[in-house]
């Protein structure tokens, strides 16, 4: 996101007086360094922690001074603390940076957008849902840009939670405020959300015509380099095409990238993605190997919503491997998980999974009951075509014959 310009402290009615401390000498000198050096990522990873050392004493104090300094080091690294994947941190940094703003009254909106995208990649949507709300509510009069954005981040959340029909309206709300800013950029992202959400009903070929045509405004504004949430979507689409060598082609550029950058959740993400590419080929071994890794890197960040994904993949790839026991383990995890998340959509995968599971080892009371509760939720959450609903029959009935034909 783009954050806003420091409100200096000449334009208080009151002039502020404060004790240039040697604490404070230190971290003003250190944050014009950050300035600086912002995007040589290396250089802030060397300086990280007497930057940490910085903001931690800044959070302690009480004058405007002092304030108005941490909210500059909150502008400055926030998107350093997002690409390393230190969002636990930089909630931490945003508590702060609330903290500040009463001080000197300025227009928190920026920093409640920031914290619940922080919020939104650590998988606790619904404290991330009440900081988009509150950024929203605060940002309507003073900052329509912060408000347009904040609209967008709740809409998407809505989205990834199954709750299509509300998060719709919210986008909705989001294109008006955009189209009337006349920002573009933004703008795409709200025609990719749709995209996704004809990805999440099954079309296909509705949800990569919107891609190719996001894509196709990018170029025509001049943006040299494909988004990284392009990559991630045009991957899975054409894996679900079963194009699995243009999926694979666009994940591992993904891939490449988030390593370069130092992008955990990038590259943890793209990882994930790619083993449902080697699962659908049967290639087990890979799948595994790629599955667990991306465990590794969303548990080093902190990633819950990628960890129920990660481990409904794992257990999906235990059942390829006819080891149905272990499967269910995994995927009750990720089932308790996506509950804990309010991941409907989620929640109905692991479902559907675990019915197969339960199939294949005989318990049938046990896979009609899960795999009825999953189309249930397919169902009301507005989600459950006639493809759909056939591709799930067929899939059972795959499966119960003991023609162990994997389909994601």
């Amino acid at each position: 996101m783009n954050i806003p310009q420091q409100a200096k402290p000449e334009a208080s009615n009151q002039p502020v007086h404060y004790w240039v401390s040697s604490p404070y000498l230190s971290a003003t000198v250190r944050l014009r360094l950050a300035r600086f050096y912002q995007d040589q990522y290396d250089w802030l990873d060397a300086e990280f922690a007497n930057l940490r050392g910085c903001q931690s004493w800044l959070a302690n104090q009480k004058g405007p001074g002092e304030a108005h300094l941490l909210l500059e080091y909150l502008r400055v690294l926030a998107p350093y603390l997002q690409r390393r994947g230190l969002q636990a941190e930089l909630v931490g940094w945003c508590e702060a940076g609330l903290r500040a703003s009463k001080v000197v009254e300025q227009h928190p909106g920026w920093v409640l957008l920031l914290q619940g995208e922080a919020q939104n990649a650590l998988g606790r949507w619904d404290e991330a849902s009440e900081s988009f709300q509150a950024a929203i509510k605060v940002s309507k009069q003073e900052d329509p840009q912060t408000h347009a954005r904040a609209l967008l981040a709740l809409g998407r959340l809505q989205f990834n939670q199954g709750a299509y029909g509300i998060a719709v309206e919210t986008m909705g709300k989001a294109e008006t405020y955009l189209a009337q800013a006349m920002d573009d950029e933004w703008l795409m992202t709200v025609h990719g959300e749709m995209a996704a959400y004809h990805l999440n009903k099954g079309d296909l070929d509705k949800a990569l015509a919107l891609y190719l045509e996001i894509d196709q405004r990018r170029q025509s504004t001049g943006v040299p380099e494909i988004s990284d949430h392009m990559l991630l979507m045009l991957g899975v689409v054409y894996r679900k095409k079963k194009d699995y060598e243009r999926a694979a082609e666009y994940l591992h550029r993904l891939i490449v990238r988030g390593e370069v950058q130092g992008r955990r959740g990038t590259t943890a993400t793209a990882t994930h993605h790619l083993a449902w590419v080697y699962l659908s080929q049967g290639d087990l071994r890979q799948a595994q190997s790629l599955c667990g890794r991306a465990i590794a890197l969303y548990e080093e960040i902190g990633d819950e919503r990628g960890l129920s994904d990660a481990y409904e993949q794992l257990g999906c790839i235990e059942l390829a491997a006819e080891r149905s026991e272990e499967a269910v383990q995994h995927l009750y995890r990720s089932l308790l998980m996506r509950r804990q998340l309010h991941n409907q959509q989620g929640e109905a995968s692991s479902l559907r999974h675990l019915a197969i599971a339960y199939l294949t080892l005989g318990r049938l009371g046990t896979a009609f009951r899960h795999a009825w509760q999953s189309l249930s939720m397919y169902y009301h959450l507005g989600v459950l075509s006639r493809q759909r609903a056939f591709s799930m029959l067929l899939e059972l009935l795959t499966w119960a014959v003991g023609r162990r034909k994997w389909v994601k």
